[in-house]
């Protein structure tokens, strides 16, 4: 059975909880440079996931952001080719999300009800 009290959350931490969180913190990058670097992984083919565990980001949607940030940046023919580009990018994973979990329609479904998602955030 748990203990109940009275005390609030702050007062239940442990003290040495602050000494944890001050361990050495990479410095971040402005966003702008995030983004920039963001998208040239996502070029070269990385997946969200990875790009966000090689830059820390914390997770595949933080990475995702990044790259959305980072077309609205661009302009132009230049924009377009790298919406071309990931729309070509998009257009494989669904067919191996087709291919790979056939088996399994529910499966399918949510993750290409995913892949839609990412469709929609890179439309004009």
């Amino acid at each position: 059975m748990p203990r109940r009290t009275h005390a609030t959350m702050s007062q239940r931490r442990s003290p040495a909880a602050p000494e944890r969180a001050k361990g050495p913190k990479r410095p971040r990058l402005p966003t702008r440079d995030v983004d920039a670097r963001v998208l040239t992984l996502r070029e070269s083919g990385i997946s969200y996931s990875a790009i966000a565990r090689q830059l820390e980001l914390g997770r595949a949607l933080d990475a995702h952001r990044s790259f959305v940030r980072a077309l609205v940046a661009h302009g132009g023919a230049e924009r377009q080719q790298l919406v071309d580009n990931e729309r070509a990018r998009l257009d494989r994973l669904e067919r191996r999300i087709r291919e790979r979990d056939a088996e399994e329609p529910d499966k399918v479904s949510r993750r290409l009800a995913g892949v839609e998602k990412l469709r929609d955030a890179i439309r004009p």
